[in-house]
């Protein structure tokens, strides 16, 4: 990996982030901020004595690691390895680390008398204990996990219990109450923090790589001392770090949460004025009739920009220099920013490449890809699918595409899921290697309140907290303005329009709307934001002495909609209903409680004795259905395809026909679980494809196309529907009621609905429900994504 040169000109953020990058991290792992203020000069160089010791030994563990490696079935390799990572790993925990006797391996003691028993996984069948301990007085500051050597710490094992190393040490903290861990298998080592009450974090190193990447390992040793776990001062010490993490992981969620809904206010704004320029140049308007559509077309570009980041940076889509050049986007938002600190902003205006390169990955993503050095499949799903929103691709009398966005706006776009913006503070890069799936559809669930609508006259953004500003029409505000020409009662006036027509809108505060008014006149760049935004000399006449509060979009231009224009309207639910995160820990232990009765028999519901529960077969845990009636963004069901994608790869284990890496059979898994078990429904069509998503992304395999969730996921009221097919038959919600009380007048159609094959009809849709959930695999045409859409549009038909 190309890593930047640590010379004097780097500062320590960047010299923080440079081996930041270099660990494999997930979760809310160690912030820039929180790294800084500890350690404002960086990371410090690991004393060369504690260095000649690691080159001394290291050759000893990897030769042990290469023989196992070439010979993974050999036990006497295995125990080879065993003796020399047990060598190692002591020399580094007691030398490197510093820990010398305050790390132990007999946990007999009283004070590790919450920790020594270790814990069980779901079944009882597994018990995982620490390795050891670092403790000193009363205090256990960290715990150990030594394991046998594995591809990955993130892979489940496979002893019986499918949970990765990982997971296994935040169990033992949860229940030993001590904050950070410590796992390793010689050549992986990983620090785990469980704070209470907190996700998880963990970031992985390779201690193969430590003579190659000194930086890597300098910081992992000094995170690890001793006077980071349990000396020094509290607040340096390593668990608050976290703590601080944590707290900026979540002011980043919000922060996104803004940035994204700006961004999508901006693309609607771009596709706005792109169509209104068609129109002006005599061209067709290349918009959908439907304007509603427009938001939602902007909604889906912000998701694909979100899934290619989230694939990328986790190595989930191919990795050849061939896609990152043609393909990939992660190194767009560099390659914009040097453009426009090189050439300046408005060069960026007249030219069009992001946009183009991400419609041409839309549709290869959609509909595959095959060259020589590259093979994308047809992943397939909505998300990507072009004919979803024609209007991105159709083509203009001049053969070139009817609408277009500029790479200024695509820059702000990237910016917005890139870059987090948090007060008081400089923008901060974001990875999307330590955002979860839960955390990007709370992102997105903001966006669930708005809808796009044409306006037939002039209308204006105000300035307020950012991303919920109010609009207000020009000549509504003029008049307000004409009467009230004192700043604070004019102040006054919009505030109260905007209270009766804008609920959820949040304007600024009395005083400073009055001090904006007052100042409108002072505004410097007054003339050149106007000319930027319209060449109509009345327009820019009115716009003028309003300017100080007219908001700035994201390209720093007056927002301002000219009629026949495309604007963001929040829907009439918006007031109430909000948006709501639900934490990844709270949502796994919802549904483990909700589903341990289910996959165990006997079980909770049972028996309160759990050496008594007894899990259920692979059959009979892919015969659930389990469905989230309100889906929202999908955290729920996420959820649900983790834990039952666990029960299930133990089940085949137990059973004997596991094959493959446990990563690989994890992710069967997932697939199978998804394609089997989940269902969803929601009240919001876009809430809808923001589960998808979910599932999409959760269930990602390079390999294969995405998980067929049409049949999965449904738009619709779930309070209203039929529960029994004779309420078909007689045409009435309460059967018994149809004679007396019919619900139609149906006069000479009475005789065709007699005749009508309801119970046929009913057979059929089962059978291709049934056929449906099951796991794509184009190996199998009968399984083959393109069957199964096929499959889903006959259903549809005959439901119909």
């Amino acid at each position: 990996m190309r890593r930047k040169s640590a010379g004097p000109a780097c500062s320590a953020a960047d010299l923080h982030r440079e081996w930041l990058e270099l660990v494999d991290a997930d979760g809310p792992f160690l912030s820039v901020p929180a790294l800084k203020r500890v350690w404002p000069q960086g990371m410090p160089q690991l004393g060369a004595d504690q260095v000649a010791l690691l080159k001394e030994a290291k050759p000893a563990v990897e030769k042990a690691w290469e023989d196992w490696d070439l010979h993974r079935d050999d036990s006497a390799g295995l125990d080879r390895y065993r003796e020399a990572r047990d060598s190692w790993v002591e020399l580094v925990l007691r030398n490197i680390l510093g820990w010398g006797d305050h790390y132990t391996t007999d946990l007999t003691g009283a004070l590790f008398a919450e920790v020594a028993g270790g814990v069980r996984s779901p079944n009882h069948a597994v018990t995982v204990t620490p390795t050891g301990a670092l403790a000193h007085g009363e205090t256990i500051g960290v715990l150990v996990l030594v394991v046998d050597p594995v591809d990955s710490l993130r892979d489940p094992l496979d002893d019986g219990w499918a949970t990765c190393p990982i997971d296994r040490m935040e169990e033992l903290l949860r229940t030993g109450k001590v904050p950070v861990g410590v796992v390793t298998d010689g050549r992986w080592w990983a620090i785990v923090s469980a704070r209470k009450e907190t996700m998880v974090a963990s970031g992985v190193v390779d201690a193969q790589t430590w003579t190659e990447e000194p930086q890597t390992r300098n910081a992992f040793v000094e995170l690890l001392r001793l006077r980071r776990l349990l000396g020094g001062r509290p607040e340096d010490r390593l668990t608050e770090l976290f703590g601080e993490s944590v707290a900026a992981a979540e002011e980043i969620t919000e922060a996104l949460g803004v940035q994204v809904r700006r961004a999508v206010e901006l693309l609607v704004q771009a596709l706005s004025e792109a169509a209104l320029d068609a129109v002006r140049h005599g061209e067709p308007d290349p918009l959908p009739a439907d304007r509603s559509e427009v938001y939602e077309a902007a909604v889906t570009v912000m998701m694909r920009v979100v899934f290619l980041l989230f694939a990328e940076e986790r190595g989930l889509l191919p990795q050849t220099r061939l896609f990152a050049m043609g393909y990939g986007i992660s190194d767009e938002l560099d390659a914009l920013a040097r453009r426009e600190r090189e050439e300046g902003s408005e060069a960026l205006d007249g030219t069009h490449l992001t946009w183009h390169r991400l419609l041409a990955t839309s549709q290869a993503l959609s509909h595959g890809a095959s060259f020589e050095d590259l093979r994308l499949p047809s992943y397939g799903g909505s998300l990507f699918d072009p004919d979803r929103f024609p209007f991105l691709t159709t083509r203009s009398p001049r053969g070139t595409l009817a609408i277009t966005v500029s790479n200024r706006v695509m820059l702000e776009v990237l910016r917005s899921v890139q870059m987090a913006q948090l007060r008081g503070e400089p923008a901060r890069r974001i990875s999307f290697r330590d955002i979860d799936v839960e955390q990007i559809g709370y992102i997105y669930e903001g966006l669930l309140g708005y809808r796009s609508e044409e306006v037939d006259e002039v209308t204006v953004g105000l300035i307020g907290k950012p991303g919920e500003e109010p609009e207000i029409p020009l000549a509504e505000l003029e008049a307000t303005a004409a009467r009230y020409r004192d700043p604070a009662k004019l102040a006054d006036a919009i505030l109260a329009w905007v209270k009766d027509g804008q609920p959820a809108a949040k304007p600024p505060t009395k005083a400073a709307l009055a001090k904006a008014i007052r100042t409108s006149g002072e505004v410097e760049d007054a003339e050149r934001a106007l000319r930027a935004i319209t060449t109509d000399e009345a327009l820019r006449d009115r716009l003028r002495p309003l300017i100080g509060i007219i908001r700035r979009a994201l390209r720093n231009r007056p927002f301002v909609v000219e009629p026949g224009g495309v604007l963001l309207v929040e829907t009439p639910s918006r007031a109430t209903a909000g948006a709501h995160y639900t934490p990844r820990k709270l949502a796994e232990e919802v549904v483990q409680h909700a589903l341990e009765p289910l996959v165990f028999n006997p079980g909770p519901h049972q028996t309160a004795d759990r050496d008594a529960w007894r899990p259920v077969s692979s059959d009979d845990i892919l015969d659930l259905k389990v469905a989230d009636i309100a889906c929202g963004s999908g955290a729920f069901l996420v959820a649900a395809s983790r834990y039952l994608a666990a029960r299930l790869v133990e089940a085949w284990r137990r059973e004997g026909v596991a094959s493959g890496t446990a990563h690989d059979l994890y992710v069967h898994a997932i697939r199978t679980t998804v394609a089997t078990c989940l269902y969803g429904a929601d009240i919001n069509a876009m809430a809808v494809e923001m589960c998808k998503l979910s599932l999409w992304l959760v269930s990602l395999d390079p390999k294969l196309p995405f998980s067929f969730v049409d049949d999965k996921v449904l738009h619709g009221n779930s309070l209203l529907g039929l529960t029994d097919a004779e309420q078909l038959r007689a045409l009435h919600i309460t059967p018994a009621k149809a004679a007396a009380t019919p619900l139609f007048d149906l006069r000479e159609g009475t005789e065709t609905i007699r005749h009508l094959d309801i119970d046929g009809v009913l057979t059929r849709a089962a059978r291709l429900r049934r056929s449906l959930a099951s796991e794509v695999n184009d190996d199998d045409p009968q399984r083959s994504a393109a069957t199964k859409r096929r499959q889903w549009r006959e259903y549809q038909r005959g439901a119909a």
